[in-house]
């Protein structure tokens, strides 16, 4: 069994794994966006020079922003234990083996009437929760309608746009700070198909996202400082990951381009 490995064949099992919870829980699978590691090559699909994304073995998905009383969720629960995956202490992060090697499906919410980070329990389910993330709401407001062809025919999925994409993933890098949300972010900023850093933060703010960008204020400044210089904890990191897939390439070179990339999608934010 093989755990927490990022690769394209990893990204395949992944992907797998959310194709059967979205045949298995349609249709109130509608009211999932998903927004994690499966994203980036979605959205760099034009760049023909940009390297390999190394892949994920994590499905992230937001479960309809605002969590009412009417949504009930249940079909999803059903669904992850049809699966036979299963839930950590806390139940917004799952994990099951497909294919040989282990999945993990977190679910996540961006509620105003809740506290940050507070853990919320959907309508009708006994052990699936949502974590509320602060900006990964963002997602709702820019998404695309995609088909995955699955083994028992296709499914219709949404997946994060652009602009939507880069405000969530920056929300998750200053909240998670995982290497990968660095890694992640710096990639998109990076090879995205709207022409690079300053070309993304020009759709954001030619979009209703805009709105959102003022809120956010917090949340860029501590990007920025995570991504002052190379030797900073951002740039390390996206170097680091990069390496897995292109081993060849120079270290300080990638954590630069990282640095000078989120560098200038902020300046271009005017952040």
């Amino acid at each position: 069994m093989i755990d927490d490995e990022r690769s394209a064949e990893a990204r395949a099992v992944a992907e797998l794994a959310l194709i059967r919870l979205l045949a298995g829980s349609a249709p109130t699978s509608r009211l999932l966006i998903v927004l994690g590691g499966l994203i980036p090559p979605t959205l760099t699909s034009a760049a023909s020079t940009a390297p390999a994304h190394l892949g994920t073995t994590d499905v992230d998905v937001l479960l309809v922003t605002h969590l009412t009383a009417d949504r009930d969720l249940s079909p999803i629960e059903r669904a992850l234990k049809m699966m036979d995956f299963a839930p950590d202490a806390d139940g917004w992060r799952w994990s099951g083996v497909v294919e040989g090697r282990v999945v993990k499906i977190e679910f996540l919410c961006d509620l105003d009437d809740q506290p940050a980070e507070a853990i919320v329990t959907p309508k009708g389910c006994s052990t699936l929760r949502a974590v509320n993330l602060r900006g990964t709401g963002n997602v709702e407001h820019d998404h695309r309608e995609m088909t995955l062809h699955g083994p028992d025919g296709d499914v219709q999925v949404r997946y994060a746009g652009l602009a939507g994409y880069l405000l969530s993933k920056a929300a998750a890098a200053r909240t998670r700070g995982a290497d990968k949300d660095y890694y992640d972010l710096a990639y998109v900023l990076l090879h995205n198909d709207a022409g690079g850093p300053a070309a993304a933060a020009a759709l954001i703010n030619a979009s209703t996202l805009k709105a959102a960008v003022p809120g956010m204020a917090t949340t860029f400044a501590e990007l920025r400082e995570r991504f002052r210089d190379d030797r900073a904890q951002g740039p390390r990191a996206y170097a680091q990951e990069s390496l897995k897939v292109t081993p060849e390439e120079d270290a300080a070179l990638l954590a630069a381009d990282a640095a000078a990339a989120v560098r200038e999608f902020l300046e271009a934010l005017h952040r």
